[in-house]
């Protein structure tokens, strides 16, 4: 079986191999092994503490082959975006230009930095071998950390986030930061992405334009990929689009991904999840997928299974109750997929 549990010390050589192989796509899972410790044990202490409101934790997930202890896909979350730097973006803003003498009414697109999100609950970290990427453990790791969440509303704000990559190819050019962001820093976008990753970000404060900039001064090659998703993050972009995460009006500020944000309440793993009893299955009925959720104190996994629920209980088999080292009758969360 494979779940999505929280990291712990043994996983950062597993760690330091995914974050290869991702590359500069999650700039949030830098290859750099002091930085995946670090993250590692921050996760371990944040589990570790009681929360009564959001604050400077951030948990880390990995998605393991239970079997063979294979760590397959990473994804995390921290409490609050900026809790102990500002968290920082574009804003995309409407500028009023007018002249009354000359009969002159203008409506300029301009982008400016900001950190209004630093407030958000951010989503981030997601990863998972290519090999997996068209099954449901994508889903496991998206839905997942949504159900961890949801199950534990005093460690996380009402509003939520995720930051996709933007537009760059193969070797690492950006559009946008070559039109943008290399003007003011003068250095590549993939060792920026790996500074944003392992460096405190008052880099951003101290280097990015402090006034607004007008998108029609712009080249056009940046502006045709504001806001659009990498090809190889339109998975998790549409897993989050599904659950009611929707583009506003932020991008990021290097490769100007958009920023996907949603409150919690209007997210459907908010409205659909369900407390429920395990049972052993007794016939073959026509049998459906489930991500099934276990709270053991501050602690969560997850996993799919096949089952049938049926008011409060979840009838699945022996065999997955063994495989999860759960017993018949244990209370679990689940959302039908």
């Amino acid at each position: 079986m494979i779940i999505l549990r929280p990291a712990n010390l043994s996983d950062v050589s597993s760690l330091e191999r995914l974050a290869h192989e991702s590359g500069p796509m999650v700039s949030s899972l830098p290859a750099k092994r002091s930085h995946l410790l670090n993250k590692v044990e921050r996760s371990i202490y944040s589990f570790e503490q009681e929360v009564d409101s959001a604050g400077e934790e951030a948990y880390l997930f990995i998605l393991e082959e239970t079997l063979t202890g294979q760590v397959l896909g990473t994804g995390a979350v921290n409490a609050l975006a900026g809790n102990q730097e500002p968290f920082y973006s574009f804003r995309n803003d409407i500028k009023i230009h007018s002249s009354r003498e000359l009969n002159v009414h203008s409506r300029i697109h301009a982008l400016t930095i900001n950190h209004d999100l630093s407030d958000h609950s951010q989503l981030c970290s997601f990863y998972i071998v290519p090999a997996l990427a068209d099954s449901l453990y994508p889903a496991l790791i998206t839905l997942g950390r949504l159900l961890f969440m949801t199950i534990f509303p005093m460690r996380f704000a009402n509003e939520w986030m995720a930051v996709l990559p933007g537009i760059a190819d193969k070797q690492g050019r950006a559009p946008f930061w070559e039109h943008v962001g290399r003007k003011f820093f003068g250095i590549d976008y993939n060792k920026v992405e790996y500074y944003n990753g392992t460096l405190n970000n008052t880099f951003i404060a101290e280097m990015m334009p402090y006034h607004p900039l007008y998108v029609a001064l712009i080249n056009e090659e940046a502006q045709a990929v504001m806001g659009l998703v990498h090809k190889e993050a339109e998975l998790q972009c549409n897993l989050l689009s599904e659950q009611g995460f929707e583009p506003d009006k932020y991008v990021e500020i290097f490769d100007s991904g958009p920023i996907l944000i949603a409150q919690r309440n209007a997210l459907s793993v908010n409205q659909n999840i369900k407390k429920v009893e395990l049972t052993l299955i007794i016939n073959t009925t026509i049998l459906r997928t489930y991500l099934i959720g276990i709270a053991e104190g501050n602690s969560f996994k997850a996993c799919l299974v096949q089952g049938l629920l049926e008011g409060g209980k979840l009838h699945i088999s022996q065999q997955n109750i063994e495989q999860i080292n759960l017993s018949s009758e244990q209370k679990v969360y689940c959302i039908k997929l």
